[in-house]
């Protein structure tokens, strides 16, 4: 496939339509998307007479750059590849395709089954990640109305966790005064083990949504460290690149906290320090950084309201 850069990789792929009855196994129509729009489409017919050769097609648009993951620049119109040569080995089809423009332009791919109707795609470029492909229920289509000044992160086809949902509502619990005083030496050590569990889930990749990463990011924003913070700060900002937008005010307060567990100032005003017999304080806090406009964008009060919040605070310190 031509117009292959080393740092961005140029690649393409466009549309195809499988009539009438399912097929069994790997034939049939398989579609990967980037934020829910579909992206390539592979048909895969199977040669009567012949053991494991498919022929079908490679759809996709004609022009796009991608990091190896991410992808930008997708522009159209849909491009369609005719699949050459193929051959099979267990669950995987490897296949070859062809650019109608220019004959001595090939591609090979290999598609593996996972699951019944789930599957991944790869293609021979080094530093390209797999993309995660689904089998549609007849035809497909490229999607054609790409932002060609954004980026695109393809779609994994996963619900959120039940198990890191469980852990957050935990967490969130545990801070709600329902019954007189919390017992911060019985939280602390809850919340240990809910870091320790959601790591285990980090480290096994099984948190895919946004809200997977916006309820990790609070989970170690109640850590003890600061790499901890810095761990949820990061997990915030994957929840907002996965379309996760409330995720941003939690990407505000990790970074804040972060820069007050190093002993630096926070910027934009989300930790308030609550000591007995003394006022709340914000402090350290380098309020010139930021200012209120960009405070909004993250869901961040402004300041005057942020000294109203810490007098509240002050008052309900005050009652008996």
């Amino acid at each position: 496939m031509r117009n292959v850069c080393v740092t961005s990789l140029m690649v393409a792929m466009l549309g195809g339509a499988v009539a009438g009855q399912e097929p069994i196994g790997p034939a049939g129509t398989w579609a990967a998307k980037l934020d829910s729009h579909i992206f390539l489409v592979v048909t895969l017919e199977a040669v009567p007479g012949s053991t494991g050769h498919f022929t079908g097609s490679l759809s996709r648009p004609q022009h796009f750059m991608t990091s190896g993951v991410a992808f930008s620049e997708i522009k159209g119109p849909t491009l369609q590849e005719a699949i050459v040569r193929s051959s099979v080995s267990g669950n995987c089809v490897s296949f070859t395709t062809q650019n109608p423009r220019d004959k001595n332009d090939e591609t090979d791919f290999q598609l593996c089954q996972t699951e019944a109707r789930r599957g991944t795609l790869k293609s021979n470029f080094p530093g390209i990640e797999a993309l995660q492909v689904s089998k549609e229920n007849g035809s497909a289509a490229v999607w054609t109305e790409w932002d060609a000044g954004r980026s695109y992160l393809p779609e994994e086809g996963f619900t959120s966790n039940e198990e890191m949902e469980k852990i957050f509502a935990a967490d969130q619990k545990d801070r709600q005064e329902s019954s007189g005083k919390i017992d911060w030496v019985v939280v602390d050590k809850a919340d240990a083990a809910r870091r320790a569990a959601t790591r285990t889930l980090l480290n096994q990749g099984k948190l895919h949504s946004g809200e997977d990463f916006q309820r990790a990011s609070f989970v170690f924003q109640h850590g003890d460290t600061p790499e901890d913070y810095l761990l949820a700060h990061t997990l915030a900002m994957v929840a907002v690149m996965k379309g996760q937008s409330s995720a941003i005010w939690i990407s505000a307060a990790t970074l804040d906290r972060y820069l007050n567990a190093i002993h630096q100032p926070q910027i934009f005003g989300t930790q308030f320090y609550i000591k007995p017999n003394a006022p709340t304080t914000q402090e350290p806090y380098n309020r010139a950084l930021i200012s209120d406009a960009l405070r909004r964008q993250f869901g961040v009060p402004t300041q005057t309201a942020q000294e109203e919040q810490r007098k509240q605070y002050d008052v309900e310190q005050a009652k008996p």
